[in-house]
């Protein structure tokens, strides 16, 4: 048994803790989980899609500043979400799936609206159980020019697509889209989205102000999906995409009126570049400047069938307007390419070897681009880039 001296001293400085510690735990304030402000957003603002396969049902948006390559904010996207901004840059849309035991049991799919200064959630639509469950891709989710209608691709594996109508935050109606995939909208006019069909055509769907399916036309084939078929990771400049071929073409599809046009496609390739067996590679693999009309394509040497997700050795760059090559600059391991728009432009290419940022003066001078910096490494398994 223990002193009474010693007992009393003991409880003496248990009483003297507890004291202690009642007296700090008043003075501390109490903690309190907030989402602060980002920095006023610039045009080297980048939105970094992570599918973070490890622990896909966990998935993150992480918005980088392209400038400095530090991270800026992040938002959780769940099981294999698809991004996209609204036209005016103030809205993050994620198309994205939760199930009722994390990992199992029911279905909910819906599109999670996030304030872009805040990252605050404002809103969720929902949509029906048909999302396609695919890697992020810049055509599966996108907004309409005016942003009243966001289009979101289904696969089931049926291909369609559905229509929300953003003002009223509802799902509109599903329309179907068989053997087309990738939404692809003009800038000049907002009541209709196209799709790359695999018969080599393109899909044209015209809406209402509703949006509900007034016309629907298919143009003349204007690809052979067969000996050289064409990415889905088209960019645009206005009503015009740019689509590389796995061979190594550059094809022009105009989707503004009811009829999608093609205009003469042209290679990407000198003779000698077809020596080398390069091709076009990666999951973004191309970026365009507007003001500028700049391309720019991650290309690969000694491509094969096969060989179309194979990281870039170099990236190229060309002016739309002649349709010259006019650069081309080191760049191993890139599998992903997004341009900031304005002066003073910046291409940012992600290292899917390494996960890391680079950064390029997208301007190029002496016959390739300046490296300005890297940074990171930025996620686990981002495919989807896009830029302020």
């Amino acid at each position: 048994m223990l002193p009474r001296s010693l007992l009393a001293f003991g409880l003496g400085m248990l009483c003297s803790w507890a004291a202690l510690a009642a007296s700090i735990a008043a003075e501390l304030p109490v903690d309190r989980i907030a989402v602060r402000n980002l920095p006023a957003a610039t045009p080297y603002r980048l939105y970094l899609n992570d599918a973070a396969f490890p622990h896909i049902i966990d998935g993150k948006l992480l918005i980088i500043d392209g400038a400095s390559l530090k991270l800026e904010g992040m938002v959780g996207t769940a099981y294999v979400a698809h991004t996209a901004l609204s036209p005016d840059r103030s809205e993050i849309y994620v198309a994205t799936t939760y199930y009722a035991r994390l990992n199992r049991g029911e279905r909910f799919d819906q599109i999670d609206v996030y304030d872009a200064l805040t990252l605050k959630l404002k809103t969720e639509i929902a949509l029906p159980g048909k999302r396609a469950l695919a890697l992020a891709y810049k055509g599966l989710i996108r907004s309409s020019a005016n942003g009243r209608f966001i289009f979101v691709q289904n696969a089931t594996p049926a291909s369609s697509v559905s229509i929300v109508d953003r003002s009223a935050g509802k799902f509109v109606t599903e329309v179907a889209t068989p053997g087309c995939w990738a939404i692809y909208t003009p800038a000049s006019v907002s009541d209709r989205f196209s799709s790359l069909c695999g018969d080599g055509t393109m899909l044209t769907v015209v809406l209402d102000d509703k949006g509900n399916v007034v016309g629907r036309k298919k143009s003349a084939a204007f690809f052979d999906p067969d000996d050289d078929a064409l990415f889905v990771s088209g960019e645009r400049i206005g009503d015009r995409y740019y689509f590389a071929s796995f061979k190594g073409h550059l094809q022009p599809v105009d989707i503004g009126g009811d009829v999608a046009l093609a205009a003469p496609r042209w290679s990407l390739l000198a003779a000698a570049d077809a020596k080398g067996r390069w091709r076009p590679g990666g999951y973004q693999l191309m970026a365009v400047h507007e003001r500028s009309g700049m391309l720019y394509v991650g290309m690969h040497r000694n491509g094969a069938e096969g060989s179309h997700k194979n990281p870039a050795d170099e990236i190229w760059t060309y002016d739309l307007a002649s349709g010259k090559r006019i650069a081309r600059s080191p760049a191993a391991g890139t599998t992903t390419l997004a341009v900031t728009q304005g002066a003073a432009p910046r291409l940012l290419a992600f290292d899917g070897t390494k996960a890391m940022l680079n950064a390029y003066n997208a301007t190029p001078q002496q016959g390739r681009m300046k490296f300005l910096a890297s940074g990171g490494p930025f996620g686990e398994t981002p495919t989807l880039m896009d830029t302020q």
